[in-house]
């Protein structure tokens, strides 16, 4: 066999087995878009901003910042009607029926990184809306972290992982220009900066899924010494189970009119949750992370 031909079957079967672990790695994504902002919201349809709707007896969530001591209410981010997002939920990975609600201490702009962290991003879930009502927004809500009310509709997109969390998921072998061309040989484009239900995370610092895996076992992930302290056995066991968990909800820079509420320097806030409590509902257990240029 000729050098050329080694190399060429070598280059087939790289390329053939990319193509096969994309194919393996695909998963559905919600795209949430911001639309037509002169029509009337229903109350219970899917949103980001404004009034949440909520139970009557429901108990705003405040955080108490550890730095200042401060307790303040947490920002109403957006709310899923999931009966809206059924049709685009192809892999019924959401419950049919019932709102999520999320919620953001804006102020205290917690990372995600400390398990101290706990109570400054929220995620409630509710399985009927009955006796639900628009629930005035605290006063005590600073204005400049009051999010205006956008009407949302969705759309079905292909989503694939961040270069940055593609060996967590698969054990091909390539580097990022040939993760690149296969990709947009599908038609995809890395870096989407998108509002988004499901799917694989838009990454801009480096993968979560561990963070998550070690904020939950009370591990402290904002710097290396941390880790670099974990035996050899706890950092693969953290590794192993971390793909356990996946995205729930991004939410990019949220913008209308002279609102514009961004997270650090053109940064995403992410909420993740464990697979096994996404099919038993319990959105409670969700994690955050916020990440920024």
């Amino acid at each position: 066999m000729s050098l050329f031909h080694f190399f060429d079957k070598k280059n087939k079967n790289e390329s053939d087995g990319l193509e096969n672990a994309l194919a393996s790695l695909e998963k559905n994504e919600i795209v949430m878009e911001v639309c037509d902002q002169n029509k009337n919201i229903p109350e219970n349809a899917s949103k980001i901003g404004g009034k949440p709707y909520l139970p009557s007896d429901f108990v705003w969530p405040v955080y108490q910042n550890p730095n200042d001591g401060e307790t303040r209410p947490l920002s109403f981010l957006c709310q899923i009607n999931l009966s809206d997002v059924r049709p685009y939920d192809i892999e019924h990975m959401l419950p049919e029926t019932g709102m999520l609600s999320f919620f953001y201490e804006c102020e205290a702009f917690c990372w995600g990184f400390d398990p101290k962290d706990h109570g400054c991003a929220r995620v409630f879930y509710f399985e009927n809306t009955e006796n639900f009502v628009p629930f005035s927004i605290p006063d005590s809500l600073a204005e400049e972290y009051t999010v205006p009310e956008m009407a949302v509709c969705f759309k079905n997109r292909q989503s694939y992982p961040d270069f940055e969390e593609l060996d967590m998921h698969s054990g091909i072998d390539c580097d990022y220009d040939d993760y690149e061309a296969a990709l947009e040989e599908r038609g995809f484009v890395l870096g989407a900066e998108d509002h988004k239900l499901l799917g694989y995370a838009n990454l801009i610092q480096g993968e979560i899924l561990s963070e998550c895996e070690r904020i939950q076992r009370g591990i402290y992930c904002g710097d290396a010494e941390s880790y670099r302290k974990l035996s050899e056995e706890e950092k693969a066991n953290i590794n192993e189970k971390a793909t356990a968990w996946t995205l729930l909800l991004q939410l990019s820079t949220l913008i209308k009119d002279d609102f514009e509420l961004m997270w650090g320097d053109c940064g995403m806030l992410y909420f993740y949750i464990r697979k096994e409590d996404l099919a038993e509902k319990r959105f409670e257990n969700a994690w955050f992370s916020l990440q920024c240029g």
